[in-house]
């Protein structure tokens, strides 16, 4: 049996508080009686290690902050600014400083050692993958927490991005996306959505954790239970405007039923042929042809997805010119908040107490 207490690298990408519950996870798993105890510690032990050596390897690539010179070519925030907000979904990977990508690398590392410690939390505490997590062991929550904390990285540095290419947007708040992706880029090492948009994760958080029944297209049970479930008032207003746009709402309608437009409008125009205003859940999926997740073992793969999935669909609505929401609902907030943020006096940040 493994005694030694596990190290963490003085480059790790962990902060205290998830190196508290990899310890923790660490302490249990040594103490158990689990067979596959050892194997398991070694395993974890092997990974962080990994991981660790990934956040090394950052360190060596040159901070996007610093300017350098090549003959007459001169790299600095400023150009990379302005080569990003000209930059389509097309070209947009081809642009990024090696720092961008290294920490994509290992931002996926990290969510790969959360994944790989979820796992063995079902092994070790007999919990399938369908309970929500009031119902898991204290130490498996947190397991959760941290894993879904860095797939919300994942999505706000796509929500960043997609609005950097976004021609049709103005460019100062172009400008302030890519000022935001920057940031995250630096400071791969200790860079958390919770700390720099709490609004967003609080958001994706509460929505991971409603079931939706889409019942009718209003989605009024889902907006109560989306409230119940912590969604920040600050989301909900934006959403709640008196002049709100019609691609607003349906970008809307779409984070709450988890569904697209076009199949929400067949299940209205199914209603209305019926001479009905709701639909059981069971009746739902026939009618929508909305299927479930086709992995249904890792959630953090749904979260993923569930954004993923939105975005695709308002990107080929947009380079099709085709109707329904051309930007998701995360797209549309963020918006908001750049915005804002361009409009501040120096030293105020619109996004500090959105959690």
């Amino acid at each position: 049996m493994l005694n030694r207490k596990l190290e963490f690298g003085p480059h790790s990408p962990f902060d205290p508080e998830e190196r508290n519950t990899i310890s923790a996870f660490w302490d249990f798993v040594r103490h158990s009686s689990h067979e596959k105890a050892e194997d398991y510690l070694e395993t974890v032990q092997a990974h962080v290690h990994r991981t660790d050596g990934v956040g090394a390897a950052l360190l060596n690539y040159p901070p996007v902050f610093r300017e350098k010179q090549l003959g007459p070519k001169r790299r600095s925030v400023s150009t990379l600014v302005d080569l990003l907000a000209t930059a389509t979904d097309a070209n947009f990977e081809m642009f990024l400083p090696t720092r961008a990508l290294v920490g994509r690398s290992l931002l996926m590392a990290e969510l790969n050692t959360w994944r790989l410690l979820h796992l063995i939390c079902q092994q070790i505490f007999g919990e399938p993958e369908n309970l929500v997590e009031t119902e898991l062991h204290p130490i498996h929550a947190q397991v959760h927490q941290w894993l879904h904390g860095c797939v919300h990285t994942k999505l706000t540095e796509e929500v960043l991005g997609s609005i950097c290419m976004d021609g049709s947007m103005e460019r100062r708040i172009r400008i302030e996306a890519v000022r935001s992706l920057v940031h995250l880029w630096e400071n791969r090492l200790t860079y958390r959505v919770r700390n720099f948009f709490p609004l967003l994760e609080a958001t994706w958080n509460a929505r991971r954790r409603i079931r939706v029944s889409v019942g009718t297209r209003l989605g009024v049970s889902e907006i109560f239970r989306l409230i119940q479930a912590g969604c920040p008032d600050q989301f909900m207003e934006y959403f709640s405007r008196p002049f709100l746009t019609k691609d607003e709402q349906e970008a809307f309608q779409e984070f709450l039923m988890g569904v697209s437009t076009e199949k929400l409008q067949t299940l209205e125009q199914w209603l209305q042929e019926q001479g009905r205003t709701s639909i059981s859940p069971e009746e739902a999926p026939a009618e929508i042809g909305h299927v479930a997740p086709r992995d249904l073992r890792y959630s953090g793969v749904r979260a993923y997805e569930f954004y993923r999935g939105r975005y695709l669909q308002a990107a080929a609505r947009r380079l099709k010119n085709l109707p329904g929401p051309k930007k998701t609902a995360e797209e549309y907030v963020m918006i908001y908040f750049l915005d804002q943020e361009t409009r501040q006096p120096q030293g105020v940040d619109p996004r500090a107490g959105a959690a």
